[in-house]
């Protein structure tokens, strides 16, 4: 691997982790949140339901439009700023329904990420796709690992300022934008070089492909895999941080730490199964590490400490957050390199659908008033299927 290669792995890793900013932002001061807005648990579901909606709405329509026209930077540039911009009216949201708009604004602009970023990942390392794909998670994990703790710390020093704390987290995303423009340049479309065909029949070529991968036995099985994953991601992020806060005593400060160091879990997992995955089947880490992130949200209602509480979200942290590496590694060889950020959007459309429920099923069950209950609703399902490899035959 050539340092121009390294150095865009490093570009496009660090895009993920700047994209995972506005995924994470608001969950450290979700407290403060309620506290502003006096909302219920199923109101804080809706809130992380609102992201993965603006999320859902647009992003295989984006993604196959990626494909056919090789905009891929374009779309890269233009998710980077729409996902970032919207929290610079943050200090404007006086109301419950705005703070909802906005958010939604903010997801759809990470609508149109994953899709070309992870194309762009999988064009540079073809032959190594597993690492390419680790140290993309690892970059969007390590995202993950300095927002709560960043935020909580300048919502501190603003005095509880929630608001403006978000305003200053805008930067990141405008500053990458414009290195991502910089660095990569837009490609010629794969199957249709001068771009007409695209242009007179788009709406007839996205329902052909959407076809053309629904049939694809290993990328369905795939997409539930992850939708089972995403269920229970969002829905932690969502009730997590209220669980620290109201059973467990905690400040703005140490909920921030603590998911800090629930992602540093994930971003060590995922460089490490990234290195390692390529002695393994990407199909068998999987199905382990759904089994292991299964196993521990059904402890976390019983985790009566916070003693309790640490090793069972060391467990998940390690399982299913470093999951998606593989899934993405496995989804891209799957689709081939004419629907790569096609098939990648679809499969983020579905996630979005069941993180859309979760986070609001995950607030109607913690209404029953018991510790963790939102645990086994945000989870849901259980994708314990092998899928098959793409190499393959499906019927």
């Amino acid at each position: 691997m050539n340092f121009g290669t390294k150095f865009n792995l490093f570009v496009l890793s660090g895009s993920h982790s700047v994209n995972s900013i506005y995924n994470r932002l608001l969950a450290p001061v979700l407290p403060l949140i309620v506290a502003d807005f006096n909302l219920s648990y199923s109101q804080v579901g809706l809130i992380v339901s609102a992201y993965a909606a603006g999320n859902f709405v647009f992003q295989y329509p984006i993604s196959f439009a990626a494909d056919y026209t090789g905009r891929r930077r374009s779309v890269l540039v233009f998710s980077l700023l729409m996902n970032s911009l919207p929290f610079i009216f943050m200090v404007f949201a006086d109301s419950y329904g705005l703070l909802l708009f906005l958010v939604f604004l903010s997801g759809v602009g990470s609508s149109a990420y994953h899709p070309a970023a992870v194309a762009l990942v999988a064009r540079e390392v073809p032959s190594r796709r597993g690492l390419g794909m680790g140290l993309f998670k690892a970059g969007g994990d390590f995202g993950s690992v300095y927002t709560p703790a960043l935020v909580a710390w300048l919502t501190v020093a603003l005095s509880g300022n929630w608001r403006v704390a978000a305003q200053w987290m805008v930067l990141p995303g405008v500053l990458w934008a414009v290195l991502i423009a910089a660095r990569f340049k837009d490609s010629a479309p794969s199957s249709d070089p001068t771009g007409q065909v695209a242009k007179s029949n788009f709406l007839g070529l996205l329902l052909s492909n959407f076809l053309e991968l629904i049939k694809n036995r290993a990328l369905t099985l795939l997409m539930v895999l992850s939708s089972c994953r995403v269920m229970c991601l969002r829905g932690m992020i969502a009730f997590l941080p209220l669980l620290l806060a109201e059973q467990f005593g905690y400040d703005t400060g140490g909920v921030g730490w603590i998911l800090t160091v629930y992602f540093m879990f994930g971003t060590g997992s995922s460089i490490v199964q990234g290195v390692i995955s390529g002695r393994f089947e990407h199909t068998a880490f999987i199905v382990g590490m759904m089994a292991a992130g299964t196993l521990a949200f059904a402890l976390i209602p019983l985790s009566g400490s916070v003693w309790m509480l640490f090793p069972v979200l060391a467990l998940l942290a390690s399982s299913i957050g470093p999951s998606q590496g593989p899934i993405l590694a496995v989804t891209t060889e799957a689709a081939g390199v004419k629907n790569q950020a096609s098939s990648v959007g679809l499969l983020y459309t579905m996630n979005e659908i069941a993180g859309m429920v979760s986070p609001f099923v995950g607030g109607r069950g913690q209404r029953s008033g018991s510790p963790g209950a939102w645990a086994p609703a945000a989870g849901g399902c259980t994708g314990l299927k092998r899928s098959p490899t793409p190499s393959e035959p499906t019927p």
